[in-house]
C-alpha cells in the first residue's frame, strides 16, 4: 500500500511540473504560433538576458524544447 501511495505522489509531482512548464510556455507565446519570439521573451527578464544561449538553432525564436532547457537550468 505504501508503494502505491508513494508512486501516486511522485506521479502527481511530475505531472504538475510538466503542466507548469507547458503553461509558462503558453503564457509567453502571446501570438500562439507555437514559439517564443525575442519580443515575447521580454516579459521574462531572466530568459531575455540569456536569449542567445537558449536559441540554440539561431532561428530567432524558442521552441518548447529550447524553453524547457531554459526552465530546467533556471531551477538548478
Amino acid at each position: 500500500m505504501y508503494h502505491k501511495l508513494l508512486f501516486s505522489a511522485l506521479a502527481i509531482m511530475v505531472s504538475s511540473a510538466v503542466y507548469a512548464e507547458n503553461n509558462n510556455f503558453k503564457m509567453l507565446d502571446t501570438d500562439k504560433n507555437g514559439a517564443i519570439s525575442e519580443a515575447e521573451a521580454i516579459a521574462l527578464p531572466s530568459l531575455s538576458e540569456k536569449w542567445s544561449k537558449y536559441d540554440s538553432n539561431k532561428n530567432d525564436e524558442l521552441d518548447e524544447a529550447e524553453f524547457a532547457r531554459f526552465e530546467t537550468e533556471e531551477v538548478e
